[in-house]
């Protein structure tokens, strides 16, 4: 997290995928790293909103039947 990293009580909440939604997320960056690709996600806490700055790395690529750019494909979710 950045310099405003959030203490247990400002946001306590465990993340569950089955809240978060493409829609609710951002990509703020995507850097080398010592391990590979690093990407950092900005979404809102589904339980109090608070913005939250997700860390991961890159551990698979695959090649994709989407349309590029994404505002163009047509059932990217099926």
């Amino acid at each position: 997290m950045s310099e405003a990293e959030l203490t247990p009580e400002e946001c306590p909440h465990d993340l569950d995928a089955e809240y978060l939604y493409p829609s609710d997320a951002e990509v703020l960056a995507l850097e080398d790293g010592d391990d590979g690709i690093r990407v950092t996600l900005a979404i809102p806490c589904p339980d109090c909103d608070a913005a939250l700055e997700l860390g991961m790395t890159v551990d698979s690529v695959e090649r994709s039947a989407l349309s590029l750019p994404l505002d163009d494909a047509e059932d990217i979710y099926d």
